[in-house]
């Protein structure tokens, strides 16, 4: 049992404690996870010599510590910190200033979001001890005002094993010269936080609209899948075993022999196999499939995700959502919504203000190789995916049609990827007839001119892959690490060359992933701030790789934008100097994407 003093009363015992120490822990017990809907009904503060103070919130108004968690002269240790952030936000008003959030600096320690970063899981790393988290589902729906001494002493023992946790990772930290990132993403959290609470408005009118055509499309697929098998093809009498309506589109089994008694063996029934098949039946069942998948993510189920007390939804944002930095969001995934859902992000009272950074990982690769021919192309102020295609296939860039720019946009694209010409022949065929097709050798050549043509920024993704692999470890403009285990050969060289190459790709794209990662959220930082200080009422409200959407009164919108575009580029300048930034923004009644 880990000791505490209880305070159910007066909170001026705490007070001196404060004074005597730089460091606090906090953590906070609610009844529910959100804060619109829950409420504080415990908060506990531990301190540096041992002593932990549980506060009673359903009897003491705990507001009194606030300016303690505002003021950056103490260090606040917390787990998980925009959960606590969320809960002052919106409660208090309150931003907690100055933090060390043991589950972020984990992250960026592990980098393998495979690797488990709960509370219960640092305290087993760090200490040793088997932390009993099932205590915490008492406090949900909890109708009393009185604590047992089991809840009152799990409470304690939150915020007091902050500190060996802390301790611990700070020299991890610091070895792996990680601290100005772990700042970064520290100081982000309020922004998120802020995000998350003032959530995202969505017409549900006009969704649902959206959605009953899609219904009527999947409905009209389906019909369309029957008439190509049964009235189409002479093989239909061999299709006898299957009655119209007893046909499960969505049954592997069923897909695969359909194909058979079409002719065609399938040796998957999923999207890549599907689209190397030049079939109506195949093409049909891509579209069936596409209009489904639409059904299940946005139907009701999203909709449900709208909370009735505010009529915005409020997303679950991870910052550290991938292994190179980048975000992630999910219940629900509002970064991955197709356009047309986008249009529904709307508010009568408001103006959307959305802003992304141009062909960024470009730039940020610009800025790592120095590439002379990707710099002047970026410097010359013309598309730069129409500056490739002149280049590479030698016609004035007037003269570049629409294929020709996807072409070399998607070689752009896919370069930081390291693209093969078996997935640019993939790409540039998809939905393509037969006739119009590259050839596998075609590719070959163009992946090869189009390294002929960046050299630089080639030889750089080349030796950046190399060094990942030699080092375990690539890093960004900014400091970020990802860390790489090496494989252990197993007797298959084919599997351990795999292996090898994987990390070698991905050691060269996280360095370009990553630095734009942490690009944004400088920007994201820097952009919160300004608005707070000349817009009031403008908020962030979404985050999609290097976009930014605002909301803001529609009288003030116009101003906003200035205000975002200038500050995204004036924060990406700050490790961008090779090439110039360039910011695309636009204001809307909705969320539209951009091009």
């Amino acid at each position: 049992m880990t000791n505490y003093i209880l305070l159910e009363e007066r909170l001026d015992e705490i007070f001196p404690i404060f004074e005597q120490f730089n460091t606090f822990s906090i953590d906070l017990e609610t009844t529910g996870l959100n804060p619109l809907d829950s409420r504080i009904i415990m908060c506990q503060i531990g301190f540096p010599d041992g002593s932990n103070y549980v506060i009673n919130a359903w009897k003491t108004d705990i507001k009194p510590i606030v300016p303690y968690l505002e003021n950056k002269r103490w260090l606040k240790l917390v787990q998980n910190a925009k959960f606590e952030s969320k809960f002052f936000l919106h409660y208090f008003g309150c931003r907690i200033n100055h933090i060390w959030d043991t589950m972020l600096a984990e992250q960026l320690i592990m980098t393998d979001l495979r690797i488990g970063v709960s509370l219960a899981d640092l305290t087993l790393r760090y200490t040793g001890k088997i932390m009993n988290k099932t205590i915490r589902e008492s406090f949900e729906n909890m109708k009393g005002h009185e604590f047992t001494d089991q809840q009152l002493s799990y409470g304690a023992g939150d915020v007091e094993v902050l500190f060996p946790i802390y301790n611990a990772q700070l020299e991890k930290i610091n070895d792996k010269g990680l601290l100005q990132v772990a700042e970064l993403e520290f100081n982000l959290v309020s922004v998120v936080a802020s995000m998350e609470e003032v959530g995202v408005p969505i017409n549900q009118e006009k969704w649902n609209t959206i959605v009953e055509s899609y219904r009527q499309k999947h409905e009209t697929s389906r019909l369309k899948l029957h008439d190509i098998i049964y009235d189409q093809y002479s093989q239909a009498e061999q299709l006898g075993m299957f009655e119209r309506a007893s046909i499960n589109f969505n049954s592997p089994k069923q897909i695969k022999d359909i194909f058979i008694r079409l002719g065609i063996a399938l040796s998957s029934t999923d999207e890549r196999t599907l689209g190397l098949i030049n079939h109506p039946v195949a093409k049909e069942l891509l579209e069936y499939r596409k209009f489904q998948k639409v059904i299940t993510s946005y139907g009701e189920s999203f909709l449900n995700k709208i909370h009735p007390f505010s009529n915005r939804i409020h997303a679950d944002f991870a910052q550290i959502g991938t292994e190179t930095g980048r975000f992630s969001c999910r219940e629900p995934n509002l970064q991955q919504m197709p356009d047309e859902f986008r249009q529904c992000v709307s508010d009568p009272k408001y103006s959307v203000v959305v802003a992304d950074f141009s062909q960024f990982e470009l730039r940020v690769l610009a800025e790592f190789s120095r590439d002379p021919v990707l710099i002047k192309a970026f410097n010359s102020g013309e598309d730069l995916h129409k500056v490739t295609a002149s280049i590479m296939l030698n016609i004035p860039i007037e003269k570049v049609t629409h294929d020709q720019r996807f072409l070399a946009k998607t070689l752009n694209f896919g370069m930081t990827y390291g693209m093969g010409y078996n997935k640019l022949a993939d790409m540039l065929n998809h939905n393509k007839e037969e006739k119009d097709k590259i050839s596998q050798e075609r590719a070959k050549q163009l992946v090869y001119r189009y390294k002929q043509t960046y050299k630089k920024a080639t030889e750089w993704l080349n030796e950046t892959g190399t060094k990942a692999v030699q080092a375990g470890y690539s890093t960004t403009l900014y400091g970020r690490k990802r860390f790489f285990t090496r494989p252990k050969f197993q007797g298959d060289q084919n599997l351990f060359d795999q292996e090898m190459a994987s990390i070698k790709r991905q050691g060269a794209n996280s360095p370009i992933q990553g630095s734009n990662a942490d690009i944004t959220k400088i920007a994201m930082i820097n952009l919160h701030e300004d608005l707070k200080n000349y817009f009031g009422g403008a908020k962030i409200i979404l985050q999609v790789h290097d976009e930014i959407v605002v909301l803001a009164h529609k009288s003030q919108a116009e101003a906003v934008k200035n205000v975002v575009v200038d500050t995204m580029v004036k924060s990406a300048q700050e490790l961008i100097k090779a090439v110039p930034v360039s910011v695309g923004a636009y204001v809307s009644d909705c969320w539209k994407k951009g091009d």
